[in-house]
C-alpha cells in the first residue's frame, strides 16, 4: 500500500466521519427546535433552560449545515456546541446541564449533610465527548475547505482572468 493510497483512505474515513457528525447535529438541532416550539405553544412540557431556550439547537443545526458544506470554521462551531453539552452539574438550587436533543450522560450523585440534605450530581455527556473527539481527529479533512467569505470570492474569482 503506497503512502498516497493510505492518505486517500484516511481522508475518506475522516470525510465520512464529518458527514456523520453533520447529520447527527442537523437531526439533533431539528428535534431540539421542534421541542422548543412545541413547548412554547403548549403542546409539550420541555425544560427550555436545558435547551438554552432554542439557541443551542439552532447552533447545532447551523453547525451541522456548515459542516456538511465543508466550511473551515464549521469545526469550531461544532466543537463549541459539543463543549456546551459535555458537563452535567446539578444541585438543588442550580443546574448546568445543556442539551440539544440527544444526550448520553453518565453521572454520579454525591450526598452531603444529615440524611443527604444536599445532593450534587456530576457527570459527562459521553455522546458530546465522542463527537468532540471525532471532530478533533478529522479536522485535517477540512484543511483546504473554504471560509464563508472566501467561498464566494473563490467561486467568483475562478472565472476571472
Amino acid at each position: 500500500m503506497s503512502c498516497g493510497s493510505k492518505h486517500r483512505k484516511d481522508s475518506a474515513v475522516k470525510n465520512f466521519a464529518l458527514k456523520l457528525v453533520a447529520v447527527l447535529e442537523i437531526t439533533s438541532g431539528i428535534v431540539g427546535v421542534f421541542l422548543v416550539v412545541s413547548s412554547l405553544i403548549g403542546m409539550s412540557d420541555v425544560d427550555l433552560s436545558r435547551l438554552w431556550y432554542g439557541v443551542l439547537p439552532l447552533a447545532s443545526l447551523v453547525a451541522g449545515i456548515f459542516l456538511w458544506r465543508r466550511l473551515k470554521w464549521a469545526i469550531v462551531l461544532s466543537c463549541l456546541v459539543q463543549l456546551f453539552q459535555m458537563p452535567v452539574i446539578r444541585s438543588d438550587g442550580s443546574s448546568l446541564d445543556f442539551a440539544v436533543a440527544l444526550k448520553l450522560p453518565i453521572s454520579a450523585v454525591w450526598c452531603a449533610g444529615d440524611n443527604c440534605r444536599v445532593q450534587l450530581v456530576l457527570g459527562v455527556d459521553f455522546l458530546a465527548l465522542g463527537i468532540l473527539f471525532i471532530l478533533l481527529w478529522s479536522k485535517s479533512a477540512l484543511s483546504n475547505a473554504p471560509t464563508a467569505d472566501g467561498a464566494t470570492e473563490q467561486a467568483l474569482g475562478a472565472d476571472s482572468p
